[in-house]
């Protein structure tokens, strides 16, 4: 029994901390998609009714609100995650074909075990991904 107790204790250490870091890395995924998402978004080729372009900036709903409440609001992410959403670049404000625009998106990840064992990681990390595409 008492190596059961040993043998259950360090079998039980190393499942947490595989979920743990399968949480990480699954936000990761999800901020990643979320920046590609929000970059396709914005550089797609839109016109107004007088058939000018409309920046990227002025699309509706916004990038963010894009992200935000379509994308980010369907990805299972725990609610203290708190996602942000960053639109910047030349392309952002002008849309000028071939102008760069950028789409950062950060998220906080709160570890469940694995930062009480070891003691150089803090109870959270912030994952960011950044997607940079020009205008089209």
């Amino acid at each position: 029994m008492v190596e059961f107790a040993i043998g259950s204790m360090v079998f039980l250490l190393l499942v947490s901390g595989i979920i743990d870091f399968g949480h990480a890395f699954y936000m990761k995924q999800v901020v990643t998609n979320a920046s590609r998402e929000g970059a396709r978004y914005g550089i797609v080729y839109r016109t107004d009714t007088n058939g000018k372009r409309i920046a990227p900036a002025n699309l509706s709903p916004t990038i963010q609100n894009y992200l935000l409440n379509g994308y980010l609001s369907r990805a299972f992410l725990p609610s203290d995650a708190n996602p942000q959403v960053n639109a910047t670049g030349a392309g952002y404000s002008s849309g000028v074909k071939g102008a760069d625009l950028e789409v950062r998106v950060s998220a906080i990840k709160t570890w469940f075990i694995v930062s009480r064992f070891i003691p150089s990681l803090s109870d959270q990390i912030t994952l960011t991904a950044a997607t940079v595409m020009q205008c089209e």
